[in-house]
């Protein structure tokens, strides 16, 4: 048995792939069987060390993604995920996740607690005693003939950065394709032994990223739901398998829209109390307790966002700054009034409030009917305002209701759901989600859906020249929430879709009900 110690590049390596600098970048390829594309220093990195028996197909597209440590433009592979940094200098520019250790963490498996296995596979071993595991037999010969090339490394180290320490002993268990087989994980990988497969396949790469990047349905099996009860409510709700779903705080007087603070407090615009309140599990038991009421008096609040000045509020006529007094308490400020007033039944009385990553304020202002030709210009509008109020500037225009709006994280683009008219049956007009666009008039009240001119102005000329929508709903379903997710708590896979909270159809409305869900948009 050889003994490796001492291993001087293990900082350096750590979570790191190389790739030769000198290397001609490739533009892009099309991979048709997962219809990706990878592209640049990627497809370069994927080209030089090792492509598919390495690396696997692509299986998502090169996006902004935030992980536990940073925000980086990353790709998803069958077996690897790569990071692109340009900050670094090439050829350590593209790294690879460790995802053998993020995996095991995920399953709950504590790596330096398992025990040795001995050496089923045989033949001879090395020995690593940053981790005190050793590779034998098959496993070595595999990891000692991959690695990546970089000229000023020399083998051992090539394999180092590649694949990363061992972990674990070696232990039988069963992959994602159902065989049992013998396994051992290492930093940024899983080896497997098929003894039935001809030379040279008996050892191979698990499909470690394909299981990080959607857990649920790693061979791109389609979403299993289940049934979770929740005894509170009484009612029974239907979520994907692999999430759970609870009740975290009661009692709140019709919650429009919450804000997070850094330290874990939620702030709820509680509309029918005129209310912001602030709520906290101070006894660990997952449930949120109120705090106190942070703010008061503030006539139909709906939103809330957070800015290096403090919680800006949007009632129905104002924005207002938010700043904690001594005794925790909210001072206000009015940024500046709004326009308000509702027409019918069908004029929006609720404002969003977001702070753009321009560091303004993006406001939707709905509209004050149902369909009518406004009179005030920030009526059915996105507006944008300096973050003291000052200087409204609209966006977008032609927005009958934009409730939710959000900016996707990693990117300046704006994106927004839009609540469709009444008075065409039950089957038109199809809700929106928008891609917000500087100048853009999506249509409101001349045109809806995909231009479609409506009939008590039938001007299709003027229907051309409006925006159509990104993607659309059901009917009267009433699109509310949007959130682009950027946690961490959700498989990869979630960074950068969408979430859509649709309010739901009433039953004067239509005849079958249809929304009161949550939609994820890829």
């Amino acid at each position: 048995m050889r003994r490796a110690s001492n291993l001087l590049l293990l900082a350096l390596l750590i979570g790191a792939a190389f790739g030769d600098a000198r290397s001609t970048l490739a533009a892009e390829r099309n991979f048709p069987e997962t219809n990706q594309i990878v592209g640049g220093r990627l497809l370069d990195f994927w080209n030089g060390n090792g492509g598919l028996p390495v690396f696997g197909l692509p299986i998502s597209d090169q996006r902004s993604e935030r992980t536990d440590v940073g925000r980086f433009a990353v790709q998803h592979f069958e077996r690897v995920r790569l990071e692109l940094h340009p900050e670094i200098a090439a050829p350590y520019d593209v790294l690879l996740g460790r995802l053998g250790d993020d995996l095991l963490r995920r399953l709950g498996r504590d790596w330096r607690n398992e025990p040795n296995q001995g050496n089923p596979l045989g033949g001879a071993c090395l020995r690593f005693d940053e981790t005190q595991r050793e590779v034998c037999g098959p496993f070595l010969d595999y990891w000692r003939s991959h690695g990546l090339s970089d000229p000023r490394l020399n083998a051992y180290q090539r394999s180092l950065a590649l694949f990363g320490q061992p972990l674990t002993g070696v232990k039988r268990e069963r992959n994602t394709s159902g065989d049992e087989v013998l396994t051992q994980w290492f930093e940024r990988a899983r080896f497997e032994y098929h003894p039935n497969n001809p030379n040279p396949y008996k050892v191979l790469l698990g499909r470690l990223g394909a299981e990080n990047y959607a857990p649920q349905s790693p061979n791109g099996e389609p979403t299993r739901y289940k049934n979770v009860t929740l005894p509170e409510l009484g009612r029974t709700l239907t979520i994907p398998v692999g999430f759970e779903i609870q009740l975290i705080a009661e009692n709140l007087r019709r919650p429009r829209f919450m804000a997070q603070d850094a330290d874990g407090t939620l702030y709820v615009a509680e509309q029918d109390a005129g209310e912001v309140t602030r709520w906290r599990d101070t006894d660990g038991d997952g449930k949120l307790e109120k705090q106190q009421t942070f703010a008061a008096g503030l006539p139909i609040v709906s939103s809330l966002a957070f800015t290096p000045d403090g919680l800006v509020a949007a009632t129905e006529t104002q924005l207002v700054l938010l700043r904690a007094g001594s005794d925790g308490i909210a001072r206000k400020q009015v940024l500046t009034e709004l326009p308000s007033g509702s027409r019918d039944l069908y004029g929006h009385r609720t404002r969003t409030v977001i702070l753009g990553p321009d560091n303004k304020l993006y406001v939707s202002i709905g509209s004050s009917c149902d369909l009518c030709v406004e009179q005030d210009p920030l009526r059915a509008t996105i507006t944008r305002y300096n973050r003291d109020g000052s200087q409204p500037e609209v966006v977008a225009r032609g927005l009958r209701n934009s409730v939710g709006i959000a900016f996707r994280p990693g990117t300046p683009e704006l994106w927004g759901v839009d609540n469709g008219r009444n008075g065409l049956g039950e089957q038109q007009p199809p809700e929106e989600l928008n891609k917000i666009v500087t100048g853009g008039d999506y249509g409101w009240p001349y045109c809806h859906g995909d231009r479609q001119p409506s009939p008590e102005f039938n001007d299709p000329v003027r229907c051309a020249g409006t925006l159509p929508p990104a993607w659309t709903m059901t009917a009267h379903t009433a699109p509310l929430g949007l959130q682009f997710y950027d946690g961490l708590n959700f498989p990869p896979a979630f960074q950068g879709d969408a979430i859509i909270a649709r309010h739901g159809a009433a039953a004067s409305e239509v005849a079958r009900i249809s929304g009161y869900d949550l939609l994820r948009i890829r």
